[in-house]
């Protein structure tokens, strides 16, 4: 009897300490649910104020929220429609902001251009002796100028030391 009594007791002990335990519970499925996308939010909202970003360290703070998520899901084994909705949502925004981007880019680049020949021209006049003047400043030129400053604080820092030595030089004379 003693032995068939520790028996049950053990049987009984074993067979709570193998059911599966879980390490989180609904309240946490929800926080890191929430916290997912609350980041994607943020990131979107961010691209739609700055087009230039460092990815690298936003994807790699997204696929720690992620993986996160997914690990409390896996242990309360929900259904992870909500992550991939979020997945999708996030992934999508990425790929059109990175397009945006290269847009935001590449005019940059047409308008540093467009300012840097105007100039280059210029000053060659410069030393042959015509004053450079804003009034000489073409239409073009001065349409590019104007993009550059109303876009200063969004340009990459290459474009920012350009446009900087160009405008102080020109206001100079």
């Amino acid at each position: 009897m003693k032995t068939q009594a520790t028996l049950l007791i053990g049987a009984a002990v074993l067979s709570v300490t193998s059911c599966d335990t879980k390490n989180y519970t609904e309240e946490d499925r929800v926080r890191v649910t929430t916290n997912l996308e609350n980041y994607v939010d943020s990131v979107e909202n961010a691209v739609q104020f700055v087009p230039v970003h460092n990815w690298e360290k936003i994807d790699e703070r997204y696929d720690s929220l992620d993986d996160r998520a997914e690990k409390v899901y896996n242990d309360l084994k929900a259904e992870d429609d909500n992550l991939e909705m979020i997945e999708e949502r996030y992934e999508t925004m990425v790929k059109n902001a990175k397009t945006e981007s290269e847009n935001f880019e590449r005019t940059a680049e047409m308008h540093m251009n467009n300012v840097e020949t105007w100039w280059d021209k210029t000053t060659a006049d410069v030393e042959k002796g015509t004053k450079n003047t804003a009034e000489d400043i073409e239409d073009a030129t001065q349409e590019s100028l104007d993009w550059l400053e109303k876009n200063f604080d969004k340009l990459g820092d290459e474009t920012k030391k350009k446009y900087e030595e160009i405008s102080m030089k020109l206001n100079k004379d």
